[in-house]
């Protein structure tokens, strides 16, 4: 049993075999050079792995004074909670509609998107009453009344005085202007065009290239960082074909439809829970897919159709 560590770019054959699929709540680094992992939430418990300074774990509960984890191999283990620093926490919205910010103030802060009751968010630290969200590219600023999360408690804090304002796309300020005040992504080109001649195969080859590489939430960098839209839009640009940032927006702007059982390498399919996508890779055949899943798993391949999250709906954008 192993837990995430950085993998440098370095590609094994264990890694197409990888089940990576997993969601956790909150994700941390080690703060300490060596953190014993147990079997159970108590110091007798045996020891099954020992984390080094500056892994990632991906966090699914919380015992007491420990963390339950996601290792590497799917188990799951107990560490220490005063040696992890949580930089990551999902949160869901409460509120009908909930106002996302350029700042972290109802007076000065503008309006740039709004979220709805029962959305997933990925919060990053607190300030005052507020919250810094990074949604799939799209940044800014929540009232803490409005989100729950059990790991809120555990994230950074900023000062105020150390805040800047979120510096919108030339396409985000126009939408804020225009009142459409819906996440907006920053892709200037035409989503709903379809790319003719470029092979999926070549799309996957390319892809594979990035295996093992860094999950960054918001990040854009198939080298250094990216989110599972990230990945699929970074991916087609490279084949000159221009996805929409979020994976929503894909879903709903991008390609056309193909029925299950039909799909090819380089559709795009699409994860989530009533109708409500979070989640996108990219189809390789063989019922697998390769995608950018979380901060434990990085770049990866996993089954298609055997994760945690149900298929909502398979896209062809070639």
């Amino acid at each position: 049993m192993q837990l995430k560590k950085a993998f440098m770019g370095m590609v094994i054959a264990a890694t197409a075999l990888m089940p990576c699929l997993a969601y956790g709540q909150a994700y941390g680094t080690v703060g300490t050079a060596v953190l014993n992992v147990r079997d159970g939430a108590k110091t007798t418990a045996r020891v099954v792995e020992q984390a080094r300074l500056g892994d990632v774990v991906e966090i699914i509960s919380q015992q007491g004074d420990w963390f339950k984890i996601i290792l590497e191999d799917g188990e799951r283990a107990y560490v220490k909670s005063e040696y992890i620093s949580v930089h990551r926490a999902v949160a869901t919205v409460e509120a009908g509609t909930l106002n996302v910010r350029d700042y972290p103030s109802t007076s000065t802060g503008k309006v740039i998107g709004k979220l709805s009751s029962g959305d997933e968010i990925s919060v990053q630290y607190a300030v005052g009453d507020w919250y810094k969200i990074n949604q799939e590219g799209f940044e800014g600023f929540v009232h803490k009344d409005y989100i729950s999360a059990e790991f809120l408690k555990y994230l950074p804090t900023k000062a105020l005085s150390k805040v800047e304002r979120v510096k919108l796309t030339q396409v985000q300020v126009e939408a804020a202007n225009a009142g459409n005040t819906k996440p907006v992504s920053s892709a200037t080109t035409t989503s709903s065009s379809v790319s003719v001649g470029t092979s999926g195969e070549a799309i996957v080859s390319y892809a594979k290239q990035f295996l093992g590489n860094p999950y960054v939430y918001g990040g854009n960098s198939l080298t250094n960082g990216v989110d599972c839209s990230g990945f699929t839009s970074q991916v087609m640009k490279h084949f000159d074909i221009y996805l929409k940032r979020s994976s929503g927006e894909q879903y709903a702007n991008n390609g056309y439809s193909v029925s299950r059982g039909n799909e090819q390498p380089g559709d795009l399919i699409f994860y989530g829970y009533d109708g409500s996508v979070s989640h996108v890779a990219i189809y390789i055949g063989g019922g697998q897919i390769i995608h950018a899943n979380d901060e434990r798993t990085g770049i990866c391949i996993s089954s298609a159709f055997g994760g945690n999250k149900p298929v909502i709906g398979i896209k062809r954008v070639i």
